[in-house]
């Protein structure tokens, strides 16, 4: 109990140094928006830059280097215009950026919906590809069968995140629009992998549609689910790379643009937690005491299970005690009915001594008897 009290206090202790030392070094951290062939804000972009006052807004609309990069710590990206493509330049920028360490990257990926979202996939996925992650997004819709909106396409998210990541549903007590998303899966190994299931090494998810299906607009075939498929749909997820403490995150749809952004409290008369989810999400994108607190979670668990192994070691201890004890008590008992025994076998043994005596005793004088007549008595002088 002392130690986990020590151990608590010290965590607090680099927790605040850490939080002090970020605010000192970097009081606004910068976060570059790159709307690729926006024309103007939209309204949620509006409300989103407006209303998250402790971070310094960049945007971009028609291109991006590395120059405008710089100093940032984290990048949204948002195909805003499905006829343009991002450049083999601006790979080459964002990965340079990214390699730094210390980065966040948000990219956006859409559905296949024939009427131009199919066109953000690829995009989407070369700049995954290009940093080394091997989150994707699939060709395909997810839709809601629930369609708490009115229709299936206007999918209401439920934020649920894995462990280490559920502090993003903090205060998400709502679903959240995810307006005709795609859907996220993994490719590594050479082999793409549905996220419902099963995850790779690093990789969490964040927003699920809860009872999902298959909606197929424009070729090619999904990579991964069947079109007859039914289910929970991975909507949102992100990758670490704790080596450069570098964060990817991938979601099927945008906080802004994309016909109707996440960024909507409200939408066909169901209130929704939009707008404080993509809160939560740029709070930890720039967080300067994340991966602080990712390894002090790691270590409480690291103790808390090394602890559950000691008590289990000492139960295991104190039952080996009472068999032990239990083992002591049946040999004293094992004892004493051999020493009973032995002096039962004593007295047998005297008894069967003294009747011995007596028969031999007998036969001597039962010999003695037979053998007096046939004696010779001698003769009279």
């Amino acid at each position: 109990m002392k130690s986990r009290l020590v151990l608590a206090g010290i965590v607090s202790l680099l927790l605040l140094i850490s939080f002090a030392s970020s605010i000192t070094a970097n009081p606004q951290p910068l976060i570059v928006v790159y709307g690729k062939g926006m024309l103007e804000p939209d309204t949620s972009l509006k409300y989103m830059m407006g209303n998250i006052t402790d971070v310094k807004w960049k945007l971009l609309t028609e291109s991006l280097t590395y120059d405008d990069l710089k100093g940032a710590k984290m990048l949204i990206l948002v195909l805003v215009d499905t006829s343009l493509n991002y450049t083999t330049d601006e790979l080459d920028a964002i990965k340079k950026w990214f390699d730094e360490g210390g980065k966040t990257l948000w990219v956006c990926s859409d559905s296949d919906y024939k009427g131009g979202d199919y066109l953000r996939i690829g995009p989407a996925n070369s700049v995954l590809e290009k940093v080394g992650s091997v989150l994707r997004g699939e060709h395909t819709e997810g839709v809601d069968k629930v369609a708490p909106m009115g229709a299936p396409y206007r999918v209401g998210a439920k934020i649920d995140p894995d462990d280490p990541l559920k502090f993003l549903a903090n205060g998400v007590s709502n679903l959240v629009l995810f307006h005709g998303p795609g859907i996220v899966i993994a490719y590594k190994d050479g082999k793409y992998m549905a996220l419902e299931e099963n995850v790779p090494e690093n990789v969490y998810r964040i927003a699920w549609i809860e009872k999902g299906a298959i909606q197929e607009g424009a070729a090619p075939l999904p990579e991964v689910h069947d079109i007859s498929y039914e289910g929970k749909l991975v909507e949102m997820a992100a990758e670490l790379f704790p080596d450069k403490k570098n964060i990817v995150i991938l979601s099927a749809e945008a906080p802004f643009d994309h016909y109707r952004g996440m960024w909507t409290d409200e939408y066909h008369e169901v209130t929704l937690d939009g707008a404080r989810f993509i809160t939560n999400v740029i709070s930890w994108g720039v967080s300067e005491t994340f991966w602080l607190e990712l390894k002090v979670n790691s270590l409480e668990k690291t103790v808390s299970d090394l602890s559950s192994k000691v008590d289990s070691l000492t139960n295991q201890v104190d039952s080996l005690t009472n068999q032990v004890d239990s083992l002591t008590n049946q040999v004293k008992t094992l004892s004493d009915t051999v020493n009973t025994l032995s002096g039962k076998v004593d007295g047998m043994a005297g008894t069967v001594n003294t009747a011995l005596g007596v028969a031999v005793l007998s036969l001597i004088i039962a010999l003695v008897a037979v053998a007096l007549p046939f004696v010779k008595k001698p003769a009279t002088k």
